[in-house]
């Protein structure tokens, strides 16, 4: 008994073998943190990579003779060396001006539910035929127009935070901005129509 007294007490006073116990604690939080900061690190670098091509795409959009074709594809250029095999998506929505953004078409809402309910009249300022929350018209619009030009990108971090409960496997950037046209024409008037719900 007294054999086994002194060699617990020599194990108590021993330090070898502290320095990889402490390692094996502290190795994963480490590790946590530089992959972290990697993923952290390709998501802001991407974001600003975005931005830039798609105000630049966005730019060249507004000329007369420009090609939203072309500019799409620039901003996909881009984006595939910072994110490879991401999925890119981008829409425009054309505005007769500025304060016509994200605007509903003015509406007689006789019942004042906030809706264009059967029977209440409304004006089709955009030419559509039919009542629209946002007077917005699809694609890059006419000369002086406004567009709201869009771009959401999809893709798989490289550096994917491992053994986090949430579902980081996959993200999405947007970037969004706003430029009128050119006025290389005169602009078309907005609809005065009157529609029924």
């Amino acid at each position: 008994m007294s054999a086994l007294r002194r060699h617990i007490g020599r194990l108590r006073g021993s330090k070898s073998g502290v320095t990889t116990v402490e390692f094996a604690i502290v190795a994963p939080v480490f590790l946590l943190v530089i992959i972290g900061s990697l993923d952290l690190g390709q998501m802001v670098y991407a974001t600003g990579v975005l931005d830039g091509a798609v105000e630049k795409a966005a730019r060249d959009s507004t000329l007369e003779t420009g090609n939203t074709a072309q500019a799409d594809e620039i901003v996909e250029n881009v984006i595939g060396k910072v994110l490879p095999g991401a999925t890119i998506s981008s829409t425009r929505k054309s505005y007769f001006d500025f304060t016509d953004v994200k605007r509903a078409e003015p509406l007689q809402d006789t019942n004042s539910d906030g809706e264009c309910s059967t029977g209440e009249k409304y004006v089709d300022e955009n030419n559509n035929g039919r009542y629209d929350e946002d007077v917005g018209l699809g694609g890059n619009g006419g000369a002086n127009d406004v567009i709201v030009y869009t771009v959401n990108v999809r893709y798989t971090p490289t550096f994917a935070m491992p053994l986090v409960p949430l579902d980081w496997s996959e993200r999405e950037l947007t970037s969004t901005t706003v430029k009128r046209n050119q006025p290389f024409a005169l602009q078309d008037g907005q609809g005065s129509g009157e529609g029924t719900c």
